[in-house]
C-alpha cells in the first residue's frame, strides 16, 4: 500500500513539474512569434514598415541559431531548476523591456536578449522532463514539453493577438512577462533540483554526417520557410483577403484550433505510416498555398483554406523531428539541436524572403512563395525513402533522449522484438539497442 501511495505521489509530483515545463515551454515560443499576430501595430508603435517590424521575429531566430550551441555548451553542467530560473528571469525582464520600448532600436535590443537564451532553454527542456517521471513514460513526458510549441501558436498568439486589438501590443507583451513570472514563482515549489547533464558523445556538427539528418533538416528548413514566409505577414495577408484588424484574433484561433486537430492526427499515424503521412501533409499544404495563390481577396474560401493551413501545418514538427531523432537514435540529443536550428534558420529566413516579397511585389504573392518552398520539401521527401523518410516503419525500441549515465543509448534500447544482429555488430555497439545489422552504421533500419 505505501508503495502505490508513493508510486501516486511521485506521478502526481512528476505531473506539476511537467506542467511548469510547460508553461514555460508556451512562454517562450508565443514570446518569439506574438511579433507576427500584431505587425500593423508594432508597424504604427514604432514608426517602421511592416517588413521591418517583421524582422523582430527574423533576428530573433537567426540569434538563436548563433548563440544556441555555445551557451548550452558552458550552462550544461549547471543544476537544471537554477538554469530554468535564470532564462525564465531574462524572458521577464526581455518582455518588460520590449513593451517599454520608446523606438523600434530599443525593441530590437529587447528582443535579443530573450533570444539569446531562448535556444539554451529547448535544449534542456525536454531532458529535464524525463527525469520527473518513471523510465517508462519519459516519451510522454517529452511529448508534453514539445506539446507547448503547438499550444503556444494555436492559443498564445490568437489570445496575445487579441489582447493587442483590445488594449495594446504593449499591454500584451506585459502579459507575457506575467507568464514568465508565474514560472518563476511556481519552479522552486514544483520543480525538483537536477544536476547538468554530462556532454553529449556526438556533436551538432558531428551529427549532420549522419545517415538521413541532412536530409530531414534539408525538408525541415524548406516547408518551414515556406509557412513562415507567410505566416510572419499573417496580419497583412489577413486584411489583404478582407478580415478586418480586430477580426485576426479570431482567426487565429481557428487557425490554431484547427492545429490541435492536425497534431491528434499526426499523434495516431506518426508510428504507423510515417513517411506516408509526411508526403500527405507537406503536400497538401503546398496545395493549399497554391490555392491561397489563386484564389485572392475570396475571403470565405480563403479563410477555409487558412483553417485546413492551421491544420496541416501543425501535425508536421511532430512528423518531421520523429524522423530525425529515429534516424540517429545514438546522437538524439545532437539531433534535437540540429533540429532546432534549422526551424530558427527558417522562421528568420521565411520572415526576410517574404518580407522582401512584400516589399517588391505586394501582400500577395506571399503564398506562391510558400508553395514553391513546400512543394520543393515534398520532392525531397519523397526521394528519401531509404534514411530519412524510409518505406518501412521502424519498430521496437522508442526514440528517446540520452541519459544521465552519459550512456547515448536510449534507456528502453532492449526490446523483445529487436532482432538478431552479428557478433560484430554486437561487439561494435556494446548493448542491444540497434534492431538490425544496417543500423550499427547508418543509425536506422530499411
Amino acid at each position: 500500500m505505501n508503495h502505490v501511495v508513493k508510486n501516486t505521489s511521485s506521478l502526481r509530483s512528476g505531473a506539476a513539474g511537467l506542467a511548469v515545463l510547460f508553461l514555460a515551454g508556451f512562454m517562450s515560443i508565443t514570446t518569439e512569434t506574438l511579433p507576427m499576430g500584431l505587425l500593423p501595430q508594432l508597424s504604427a508603435g514604432l514608426g517602421v514598415s511592416e517588413s521591418r517590424a517583421g524582422l523582430l521575429v527574423a533576428l530573433y531566430a537567426f540569434v538563436i541559431m548563433m548563440v544556441t550551441l555555445p551557451i548550452a555548451a558552458r550552462t550544461a553542467h549547471w543544476p537544471q531548476r537554477r538554469l530554468l530560473l535564470v532564462i525564465t528571469a531574462v524572458f521577464v525582464l526581455s518582455n518588460l523591456l520590449l513593451a517599454a520600448a520608446p523606438s523600434y532600436a530599443a525593441a530590437v535590443i529587447a528582443r535579443l536578449i530573450a533570444a539569446s537564451v531562448h535556444g539554451v532553454l529547448w535544449s534542456a527542456l525536454p531532458a529535464y522532463a524525463t527525469r520527473l517521471v518513471p523510465a517508462e513514460r519519459t516519451g510522454r513526458a517529452v511529448a508534453v514539453v514539445f506539446a507547448s510549441n503547438t499550444a503556444a501558436l494555436a492559443f498564445g498568439v490568437p489570445l496575445g493577438t487579441a489582447v493587442g486589438n483590445a488594449l495594446s501590443w504593449r499591454s500584451a507583451f506585459v502579459l507575457l512577462a506575467v507568464v514568465a513570472a508565474l514560472v518563476l514563482v511556481a519552479a522552486p515549489v514544483l520543480l525538483p533540483e537536477t544536476s547538468g547533464a554530462p556532454a553529449t558523445r556526438v556533436t551538432a556538427l558531428a551529427a549532420f554526417k549522419l545517415p538521413g539528418v541532412l536530409t530531414i533538416t534539408v525538408a525541415t528548413t524548406l516547408v518551414m520557410l515556406g509557412h513562415f514566409s507567410i505566416y510572419a505577414y499573417i496580419s497583412p495577408y489577413l486584411q489583404h483577403i478582407g478580415v478586418s484588424e480586430a477580426g485576426a484574433g479570431p482567426v487565429l484561433l481557428a487557425f490554431g484550433l484547427a492545429g490541435v486537430v492536425g497534431v491528434w492526427s499526426t499523434g495516431v499515424l506518426v508510428d504507423r505510416r510515417p513517411r506516408g503521412a509526411t508526403l500527405v501533409f507537406t503536400g497538401a499544404l503546398a496545395l493549399v498555398f497554391a490555392a491561397l495563390a489563386v484564389t485572392g481577396k475570396v475571403t470565405t474560401l480563403s479563410l477555409v483554406l487558412v483553417v485546413i493551413w492551421g491544420l496541416l501545418f501543425a501535425g508536421l514538427p511532430a512528423l518531421l523531428q520523429s524522423a530525425a531523432l529515429t534516424a540517429a537514435p545514438q546522437a538524439q540529443a545532437a539531433v534535437s539541436a540540429v533540429y532546432v536550428i534549422g526551424v530558427n534558420f527558417s522562421i528568420g529566413g521565411g520572415s526576410i524572403a517574404g518580407g522582401q516579397v512584400l516589399d517588391r511585389l505586394g501582400v500577395a504573392a506571399l503564398p506562391l512563395l510558400a508553395a514553391v518552398s513546400a512543394t520543393a520539401s515534398w520532392f525531397i521527401i519523397a526521394g528519401a525513402h531509404r534514411h530519412a523518410f524510409p518505406r518501412r516503419p521502424i519498430t521496437g525500441a522508442a526514440a528517446r533522449p540520452e541519459q544521465d549515465s552519459g550512456d547515448s543509448t536510449p534507456r528502453d534500447a532492449d526490446d523483445a522484438s529487436l532482432t538478431a544482429r552479428t557478433p560484430a555488430d554486437a561487439d561494435q555497439a556494446g548493448d542491444s539497442s540497434l534492431s538490425c545489422p544496417e543500423q550499427a552504421t547508418t543509425g536506422r533500419c530499411g
